[in-house]
């Protein structure tokens, strides 16, 4: 098996609108806003190069696909757009649910009277958002915008799907699959009305001066490009390593077995980014694990800054890492995460001086 190299990365997120403002978020170290209950909805997103999207096809993009294409717009900017002509693409992208989105447009429209305006559902539909609603919609424009007619591997493994993607790219192209490399994407929002539904139940949301422990939603796309040569790369890719437990919450024993083998395969990181997403009792388990196999090792945690984003939190880790001053070039950088239902894992690489 031969070596991975991040090569070049693409960025669109609420708190991060392009590399450059990547940069700068995590340099001042700005914590991101917690909000009101009332005030956690998705912005109006549009894309941000409107030129590479057809007229045919701006009616059938959802809300994921816009941020992918800023994020890949954001890639261009560093890169030439035929180079990723013959790509090997990975997708892990959230799917829309323009249901609950309609829904919530007839609520917040009169509350009062939801159940007399609930007929306005069927005038807010629209036959296009078959199409809309398509899991593989992302995955559609970007091939398409590139002229990518590889094949596209669309995963959907929870909150590590990006990580997951990543996992099947490194392998792809450590095994010498495709000279030109891979891209990878991860579209995510958990400021959407079923993710915000069902956290806001668990009582998992952090609202401004209102409980310690909850996530602080947000919404991000990243593009990663991956290849075989060293030349110009921002980090090596050394391992990516999930576990299997098909469970809601981990425990301490479940971070332990991860760390323990990780640590006797790879020896000790210099930086830890921890998957931490604001639950206060995963957060610990975590946290004891990591004291316990790594105890003088730095840890940090970019979701202060950045938000949590569900599908692509592993991949916005790692491009805030790579733009991290404070983590120099040489440094090894362990990044953990988490899917409910699917797993946990870790993602190990090198930081270069590009």
């Amino acid at each position: 098996m031969g070596r991975t190299y991040i090569k070049n990365f693409g960025i669109y997120s609420q708190h991060a609108k392009s590399t450059s403002n990547l940069l700068e978020v995590v340099c001042c170290r700005k914590p991101a806003s917690i909000t009101s209950a009332q005030r956690y909805v998705s912005a109006d997103i549009d894309v941000t190069r409107r030129d590479l999207i057809k007229r045919e096809d701006r009616a059938v993009m959802n809300t994921i696909s816009k941020m992918a294409v800023s994020a890949l717009a954001d890639l261009l900017e560093k890169m030439d757009q035929n180079s990723l002509s013959q790509v090997m693409l990975y997708s892990a992208c959230d799917s829309e649910e323009h249901s609950f989105e309609t829904f919530r447009e007839v609520v917040h429209k009169d509350p009062e009277n939801f159940w007399r305006n609930v007929s306005d559902f069927n005038q807010l539909s629209n036959p296009l958002d078959m199409l809309r609603l398509l899991p593989t919609n992302t995955l559609y424009h970007i091939s398409k915008i590139l002229q990518n007619h590889h094949e596209g591997v669309p995963l959907r493994t929870a909150s590590l799907s990006g990580m997951s993607a990543l996992k099947m790219a490194r392998r792809d192209v450590a095994s010498g699959r495709n000279s030109a490399g891979a891209l990878i994407f991860s579209s995510a929002n958990m400021l959407s009305f079923d993710s915000l539904t069902v956290f806001g139940k668990l009582n998992e949301v952090r609202y401004e001066g209102h409980q310690h422990s909850g996530i602080l939603p947000g919404w991000g796309s990243v593009f990663l490009h991956l290849d075989d040569r060293p030349e110009k790369a921002l980090a090596e890719l050394v391992e990516v390593k999930i576990k299997y437990r098909p469970k809601v919450r981990f425990e301490k024993e479940d971070w332990l077995s991860l760390l323990i083998e990780q640590k006797s395969q790879h020896g000790t990181p210099d930086v830890i980014v921890r998957y931490d997403n604001g639950i206060v009792e995963q957060a610990k388990a975590e946290s004891d694990a990591l004291d316990e196999v790594f105890p003088e090792v730095k840890t940090v945690n970019y979701k202060t800054l950045i938000g949590y984003t569900g599908k692509s939190n592993n991949l916005i880790d790692i491009l805030c890492c790579l733009n991290d001053t404070e983590i120099k070039p040489g440094s090894r950088v362990l990044l953990n995460g988490t899917g409910i239902n699917y797993g946990l894992g870790c993602i190990l690489l090198i930081k270069r001086d590009a």
